[in-house]
């Protein structure tokens, strides 16, 4: 049940991920043109590509870890299945551990800058830094929810 509510959540997670980067690509296409085709400067594109390229971005990390898509460095590789399920736990444990503390600092960290304002777009720059904890915090989910499996991407 839960590990189904968390594998829809993953899809909008990767839909919004997909969302943003296509309308980055889209913004760097019409900014291109505007600038060297037409001589126009439209100046809140840039920081609009760059605020989609970092929720694009931090979002494809929960969806990358749900279909164990992360990369594996595997420097005491075993055959042993007790040893290599006790290097499974501790791997999980740590990257739990490691996401817990950048959400609880990301979110921090977002708060921060919720009284400064972008310059180019006038919004709050806590939407420049609110993918951090939402990433990570999601990535907390997703690694103790998502279904059992070694990662396809590893260097093993």
């Amino acid at each position: 049940m839960l590990q189904t509510w968390v594998g829809r959540l993953v899809g909008v997670t990767r839909f919004a991920a997909a969302s943003a980067f296509a309308a980055m690509i889209v913004l760097t296409l019409v900014q291109v043109i505007n600038r060297y085709a037409l001589g126009w400067s439209m100046f809140w594109t840039e920081e609009t590509i760059v605020l989609l390229l970092v929720w694009a971005m931090l979002l494809g990390l929960p969806v990358q870890l749900w279909h164990h898509e992360e990369i594996v460095v595997d420097v005491l590789p075993t055959d042993n299945p007790l040893v290599q399920r006790l290097k499974d736990g501790t791997n999980l444990a740590c990257s739990v551990a490691f996401c817990g503390v950048l959400a609880w600092a990301g979110y921090a960290f977002a708060m921060r800058g919720l009284p400064v304002t972008s310059p180019a777009l006038g919004i709050s720059r806590v939407w420049f830094f609110l993918p951090i904890p939402l990433s990570a915090a999601l990535s907390v989910l997703i690694l103790l929810t998502r279904p059992a499996g070694r990662s396809v991407g590893g260097f093993d």
